[in-house]
């Protein structure tokens, strides 16, 4: 009878997987194996993934919420502690199994009584039934014994949703490691180095790959985890197996940097998998490759870096990468917002070890104290005076150089950010480009591309702090839980650059012939208070004022949830784009290429065609504001669509 054989317990972490959880706990109820229970733990998903689980009538399948963890190794041994079976399989919420893969698995551990696991072949895929890679050249086959050595030579595949282990080496081998963000191939070398393994190498693992397992960042991640994973044993490993896996994890991360054009970081790994094989040639002729690429992206007139910006630097030259970073941004607020994405882009390029800390004023603290992205968050007291502010920055000096940075990320560039950076003395820094004509966007990345650590890039997938709730807000104040959200903000500062309050309520109404299931929504202080109300008499329920009711850190929160943002220049402004959310930001006298949002989903409508353009006034010297009032609503509207539409 089924029953008698061993139970198999699934550990499924996820987070905001609602896109593919479906298909992979289909993939666990197809298998030809049945005596199994699925453990599914969330890592605070704010989709609908719960609902997605909750629609799938099976007893077998326990559903709990762990809240948001962010630690793989962590999530993982939450679900081991509930686990009653014998065996113990992993699966990711984006991944498929082959419907006779756990039968395979237990057929082979009872064959192998020894073997304290088995792993499986598999392989990469973007569509269904497209393979793009194989784990394993041959698809059959089975090898038996230790595979400790054989994982250092590259032999073996080790991904934990192919792995199945028996219960009972916990005892020996321990858990998953809780300090690291990803202690994968750590566990699974502490089970090798107590346990003969069965590996099946028919392909039973569909890995799927997507933007959010796919990235740079990823595979940056990697490369370090591969140093750090030879590195710390090697003690453990003959010198040649220590030597050659160090050369083939330099050759390969060299041959990555060469496909992200970054050709000094791929000579340099060259150069290091030289250095632990120096009779190879290949590492010679992977250097002439990167020399070619140069030379002929040279020839084509291609340039990196735009030639009107001044980033002093002093980059990172160590081998090892830096403790701890110091970034510096201290005012205001839609500025520190600017460089959230870029220090995610970092924080997520370095390992867990690598501790990033934010300098900035007391005014600004309240999104970076409340996002999960620093490790500390320092703030200057002192209001508006530059006295006071100075008297509380030397007296946090002591505490700084207490820390110990290694490297100093100066993105705010004045006289306080410079006192701070030369008192610490780092062995790394860089130095914002005040003056430069690039959007500041640019120049915030190219400040922490001049460190020499990580080409920098966007990252907007920003995670709250618990007590963060945008959805209790927007409930509270009249969202009626399944309108579409639309962010209306007409918010500069000056008259030269306000849209006419009537263009948004004719824009509205566009939009709402277009897209009927819609509530309107704005978001700010009393500064616009009055705006709002007039707002709220014209669109009724279909508007939403939230007034003084949000913290910044609540209104950055509430901005993930929404379609759309129509804005003029602002911080609410700034806070939009870097979430990713699709952003129209409308310019009059503000210079836009400064101050323009950045990425495919935004788009800017400004003044720099005008010979007016740009002035930076704060009153329009024609008394129109011609260049707001030109762009009808609906030519607002057909942009706003297209760039939803993308």
């Amino acid at each position: 009878m089924q029953n008698t054989k061993p139970k198999v317990s699934i550990i499924m972490p996820t987070y905001n997987r609602a896109a593919y959880i479906g298909e992979t706990v289909e993939s666990i109820r197809n298998q030809t194996y049945q005596n199994w229970e699925l453990i599914i733990i969330d890592d605070g998903s704010d989709d609908n993934t719960e609902e997605i689980i909750s629609q799938t009538n099976d007893e077998r399948i326990r559903f709990y919420k762990a809240g948001r963890i962010a630690i793989n190794g962590k999530i993982k041994n939450t679900g081991i502690r509930k686990a009653c079976g014998d065996l113990i399989a992993f699966i990711d919420s984006d991944d498929l199994w082959e419907p006779s893969k756990i039968e395979k698995q237990v057929a082979a551990l009872e064959k192998y009584p020894e073997a304290g696991f088995s792993l499986t072949g598999g392989y990469n895929f973007r569509k269904l039934n497209e393979p793009l890679d194989f784990f394993y050249k041959q698809k059959e086959g089975i090898r038996y014994g230790d595979i400790f050595i054989p994982i250092f030579k590259s032999e073996i595949s080790t991904t934990t949703p192919s792995l199945m282990l028996r219960k009972e080496c916990f005892d020996l081998a321990g858990a998953f490691d809780e300090t690291k963000p990803f202690s994968d191939i750590d566990f699974i070398l502490k089970l090798a180095s107590h346990f003969r393994a069965v590996v099946l190498y028919e392909p039973l693992l569909y890995r799927r790959l997507h933007e959010a397992n796919d990235s740079k960042a990823n595979w940056i991640k990697g490369y370090h985890q591969g140093i750090e994973m030879i590195q710390s044993h090697k003690k453990m490993l003959p010198a040649k197996i220590s030597r050659d896996a160090l050369f083939r994890l330099y050759v390969n991360f060299g041959e990555d940097c060469l496909l992200h054009t970054e050709r000094g970081r791929a000579i340099k790994n060259f150069f290091l998998a030289w250095k632990n094989k120096p009779f190879s040639i290949v590492p010679f002729k992977k250097t002439g490759k990167a020399i070619l690429h140069w030379l002929i992206n040279k020839k084509s007139g291609s340039n990196e870096q735009p030639v009107n910006i001044n980033i002093p630097a002093e980059p990172w030259q160590k081998n090892k990468l830096p403790k701890r970073i110091l970034a510096i941004r201290l005012q205001a607020m839609g500025d520190v917002t600017i460089t959230l994405p870029y220090l995610q882009h970092l924080r997520n390029s370095l390992p867990a070890s690598t501790r990033i800390d934010f300098l900035t004023r007391k005014e600004c603290e309240d999104i970076p104290k409340n996002i999960l992205l620093f490790n500390k968050v320092i703030s200057i007291g002192g209001g508006r005076s530059f006295k006071k502010q100075l008297l509380h920055t030397v007296f946090l000096l002591p505490k700084l150089l207490w820390r110990r940075y290694d490297v100093v990320i100066d993105l705010q560039n004045n006289n306080l950010s410079e006192l701070v950076r030369k008192t610490i003395r780092p062995h790394a820094w860089s130095v914002f480009d005040r003056f430069s004509s690039n959007a500041a966007g640019e120049r915030t990345r190219l400040t922490i591309e001049a460190t020499g650590l990580i080409r920098n890039a966007i990252d907007p997938d920003f995670h709250f702090k618990k007590h963060i709730d945008p959805i209790t807000i927007l409930k509270n104040n009249g969202w009626n839980e399944t309108s579409e959200l639309v962010v209306l903000n007409p918010a500069a500062a000056f008259p030269t650059r306000n849209w006419p309050l009537e263009n948004y309520v004719s824009f509205a109404q566009l939009w709402l012939h277009r897209f009927p299931n819609s509530q309107f929504l704005v978001l700010g202080t009393s500064f616009i208070e009055t705006k709002a109300a007039w707002l709220k008499e014209k669109l009724g329920k279909k508007m939403i004022a939230i007034i003084n009711k949000t913290t910044p850190s609540e209104a950055f929160a509430i901005l993930q949830k929404v379609k759309f943002v129509l804005s003029e220049d602002s911080g609410l402004m700034h806070m939009a784009w870097v979430s990713g959310v699709p952003t129209l930001a409308l310019f009059g006298s503000t210079r836009s290429d400064w101050a323009r949002p950045l990425g495919k989903n935004s788009f800017f409508l400004d003044s720099s065609d005008l010979s007016c353009g740009n002035c930076m006034q704060e009153t329009c010297k024609w008394g129109d504001v011609h260049c707001l009032t030109r762009y009808s609503p609906e030519v607002v509207f057909t942009h706003a669509y297209s760039l939803v539409q993308k």
